[in-house]
């Protein structure tokens, strides 16, 4: 069809031919023949627009539709900006820039390069090893750099600990942290090589003077044996400064501050943000330059504490983190809620990343964070509704299909969803796994689990569902 159209007309006036995105085939040969660039557009035409306003900032293609060309471009934009940081980074190694552990791993933390993701498994001493194990693998595949064994507090398990560091580096090549302040099970975990401690403080520090010295680890402005925690900004700053001096003074060559984010409302935000740009503008000044460390952001201390979607709130605070230039992000996927926040955190960290070496804001990268919302709208022509029928009431009235019944369950860490199909007498015939709705409908249809259409109609709807929650973190719940 598209060769006999532009056998039709002359195909040299143009300097472009946009077919869909959707064509199963490649367009290099129909390209060759008509002598004109022939290219695959988006999948969906309210992508066009989008398109044709960024078509001179990437290169289109043959075989991948442009709104995925486009996607790839913003990873490689990033890829690109990265590398050239790292290289200079590399060249400034000092107090603000260091490798976690250089032996075992290129992440790095320090100036203009983007920071590395801390990932916790809450509680985890007190975890079987399939569960961390499990939780280790999703966070690797979402993103995250450093794996976090949060310990319990008021509860010490050193020989458990090193069970865990042991058990991980077993199975995954990723760099680990420990949060703890107890003293027995940091040192347990130094002595099995722990990459990164979170944390000491003013309080706890003597006790880990023996600790190595090239050991990155987070400092705390806080007293947390003697319950002191300072609310002014300039006083966490300043215990910062002298925790610093101190530690640097003792030999430790790789530290990394924490003013402390905290929730919004209670205890509030908004001062605990005064304490990071405070941070910012006193290492500015001449006086207090030496005293510099990369910054540490708990953005999980907001997100787990918020009952809204946690993808916009990563957005911004990974806007704040790339804008303040922080050294490290800490979160965590405890809560139902909050399933699906680390990979949410790395794309927003790569999308904010971009638009601060772009000098732009953080909107037209290739890269997207959206979820239930988008940037493209449905065109409604003008509909004669005269004759239409307008349906109001719904009927939940249940009719058993003669066939048997179906069970649906949502796995956000395997990214699978699970069909059982069970007879009206309770016996699982048929279990069906897969991750698209379409495929998994059809699948059933071919099996002839059900022919009744309101059954099928019903599946369908639920399915849809579970693959709208698998995509976005929500839990799901068959409606029964």
């Amino acid at each position: 069809m598209v060769s006999d159209l532009l056998k039709s007309t002359d195909p040299t006036r143009f300097d472009l031919v946009l077919l869909p995105g959707f064509i199963q085939w490649d367009t290099t040969k129909l390209e060759e023949e008509n002598s004109v660039e022939i290219k695959k557009g988006p999948e969906f035409a309210s992508d066009l627009p989008w398109i044709l306003n960024n078509i001179d900032s990437v290169k289109l293609s043959n075989k991948t539709p442009a709104n995925k060309v486009f996607e790839s471009s913003g990873e490689r934009d990033y890829e690109e900006i990265v590398k050239k940081k790292i290289k200079t980074a590399k060249e400034n190694i000092g107090y603000h820039t260091f490798f976690i552990n250089e032996k075992t791993s290129k992440i790095m933390i320090g100036n203009d390069l983007p920071p590395p993701i801390i990932a916790e498994i809450v509680n985890c001493p007190e975890k079987s090893n399939d569960a961390i194990l499990r939780k280790v693998d999703h966070y690797i595949k979402s993103g995250a750099d450093i794996v976090d064994i949060g310990c319990v507090a008021n509860k010490s398990y050193p020989d458990r600990v090193k069970e865990i560091v042991r058990l991980i580096r077993d199975n995954f090549n990723v760099l680990i942290s420990i949060d703890s302040m107890d003293k027995d099970e940091i040192l347990a975990a130094a002595d099995e090589g722990i990459d990164l401690i979170l944390s000491l403080d003013i309080g706890n520090y003597k006790n880990f003077l023996s600790l190595p010295k090239d050991i990155p680890i987070v400092i705390l402005p806080t007293n947390i044996k003697a319950a002191y925690f300072p609310k002014e900004p300039e006083i966490r700053v300043k215990n910062l400064f002298k925790l610093t001096q101190e530690l640097r003074r003792q030999g430790f060559k790789k530290l990394i501050a924490d003013p402390l984010l905290e929730t919004p409302i209670t205890p509030g935000i908004c001062n605990s943000l005064e304490a990071y740009f405070l941070y910012k503008k006193q290492v500015s000044k001449e006086m207090n330059m030496n005293l510099k460390s990369p910054l540490f952001f708990g953005i999980s201390n907001v997100v787990e504490l918020m009952d809204i979607d946690s993808v916009g709130i990563n957005g911004l605070l990974a806007s704040i983190a790339i804008e303040l230039d922080m050294g490290i992000l800490f979160t965590v996927e405890h809560s139902t809620k909050l399933i699906g926040g680390v990979r949410e955190l790395k794309e927003s960290v790569k999308l904010n990343y971009i638009s601060k070496h772009k000098k732009s804001p953080p909107i037209n990268h290739g890269i997207s964070v959206f979820k239930a919302k988008g940037k493209t709208s449905q065109i409604i022509p003008i509909l004669d509704t005269s004759e239409a029928i307008t349906v109001k009431d719904y009927d939940p009235e249940y009719s058993p299909d003669k066939n048997g019944y179906f069970k649906l369950y949502v796995n956000h860490y395997s990214k699978e969803i699970y069909i059982l199909f069970f007879s009206n007498n309770d016996i699982l015939l048929k279990t069906l796994i897969g991750s698209n709705a379409e495929a998994l409908s059809k699948k059933v249809l071919e099996l002839k689990l059900t022919t009744n259409l309101q059954h099928i109609n019903y599946l369908g709807r639920e399915l849809k569902k579970a693959e709208f929650c698998l995509f976005s973190g929500k839990p799901y719940i068959q409606d029964k």
